[in-house]
């Protein structure tokens, strides 16, 4: 509070205290509110190392779609007194009425978003809401779509702040119907209009982001296909095969556990999850993990394993689960312990776990800087950021 003179109590404090120590505890929304307090604040928190910092510390969560837009699960409060009350959610982005079945969400990485309507492509971030048209590589003749297949983070030599850059690599297919021709896959830096092709390592294509997105560990990124994990080294460009348990059989995910590469797999009943890590990533030697029984979870209301659904399951961390069960989204334990459903806050729950995940940033990009000066009013993006 201030004094009688207007002075505050972070008067007293040096002004690197404040932005170290203070400003950079805040979650991202009450650090771009105090951007508009002082002038030293909102240079203090607008420096490259102060952005990168502030969203490591940031928790990474879950993206969950539902028909009108994307959620993500809440973040975790230590005030909460009920571990095991049911989740509500809410949207941070909503699709336009008319656009509700045409918008595809991409990738997620650094806090920023990749969606699409039709063939027009948008990067954004929703914490500073901001956003722009997304450059990508050139349709064939004739009829042919283009997509993506990943979106991640790509570091050069020197300092990372400085060197760190965003590239997409994307897939142009052509649907001739006389003759089929392989797909071109590219890699495209994010405001660059210059993609290098470069060459898919196996005869089946890799599968779209927005379904299956790769999983970035250790600098590569890894799809699992078939009985093997087919990892892209993002720094050389160049593909490996790298081997898993053989024994789990076709029906696997890899899931992202932080430090650590896992993989979960079912079976044709659909009513266990096995997890298994990667124990040592050189050797490739993988070790079993833990088993959720889906008839042992003792949800309310009780779960119906009647009809097969393959289950999907993510991380929440080291403890925490979200597996979702038909049209049920459960939170719970690593030991199969029910903590609760997880639902929106309006009048339909049909959610949809996705394997992205929102790590919220202030991060900026030279392309939202071009488009704003552009005032691109003939792109207007199909969805509404409510962060």
């Amino acid at each position: 509070m201030p004094d009688s003179s207007g002075a505050t109590v972070f008067d007293d404090l040096p002004e690197w205290l404040v932005v170290d120590e203070i400003l950079f505890r805040l979650p991202p929304k009450d650090v771009l509110r105090c951007r508009a307090v002082r002038r030293s604040w909102r240079s203090g928190t607008s420096t490259d190392k102060f952005i990168l910092d502030h969203h490591r510390r940031q928790p990474s969560l879950p993206i969950i779609k539902h028909r009108e837009g994307l959620c993500r699960f809440p973040v975790p409060s230590a005030a909460a007194a009920d571990v095991c009350s049911d989740k509500k959610i809410r949207p941070f982005v909503r699709y336009t009425p008319t656009t509700i079945v045409d918008v595809i969400h991409h990738g997620a990485c650094d806090g920023l978003l990749i969606l699409s309507e039709q063939a027009d492509f948008y990067i954004c971030n929703p914490t500073t809401r901001r956003c722009a048209s997304l450059p990508h590589p050139p349709l064939r003749p004739g009829f042919s779509t283009v997509t993506v297949v990943a979106f991640y983070r790509h570091h050069t030599s020197g300092d990372e702040a400085a060197q760190r850059e965003h590239r997409v690599l994307w897939v142009v297919m052509s649907h001739a119907r006389v003759e089929y021709e392989s797909p071109d896959y590219f890699v495209l830096t994010v405001g660059s209009h210059q993609p290098r092709l470069i060459q898919w390592p196996i005869a089946s294509p890799a599968a779209e982001s927005s379904t299956w997105p790769p999983v970035h560990h250790r600098g590569s990124l890894h799809w699992p296909m078939g009985l093997s994990i087919t990892v892209f080294d993002t720094v050389a460009e160049t593909f490996r095969q790298m081997s898993r348990p053989a024994q789990l059989g076709d029906m696997v995910s890899l899931l992202d556990m932080g430090d650590a590469l896992a993989l979960s797999s079912t079976t044709l009943e659909c009513v266990t999850l096995d997890v298994w890590v990667l124990q040592d990533y050189d050797a490739e030697t993988w070790g079993f993990q833990y088993r959720i029984n889906l008839r042992a979870i003792v949800a309310a209301p009780p779960l119906d394993l009647q009809v097969k659904y393959v289950p999907r399951m993510v991380a929440i961390n080291e403890r925490e689960l979200l597996i979702q069960v038909g049209w049920r989204l459960l939170h719970c334990g690593i030991d199969g312990t029910f903590l609760g459903n997880v639902e929106i806050e309006e009048h339909e729950n049909y959610l949809t776990l996705t394997k992205h995940r929102l790590q919220e940033s202030m991060i900026s990009l030279p392309l939202f800087e071009r488009q704003q000066q552009e005032e691109a009013v003939n792109n207007v993006p199909p969805f509404l950021i409510v962060l």
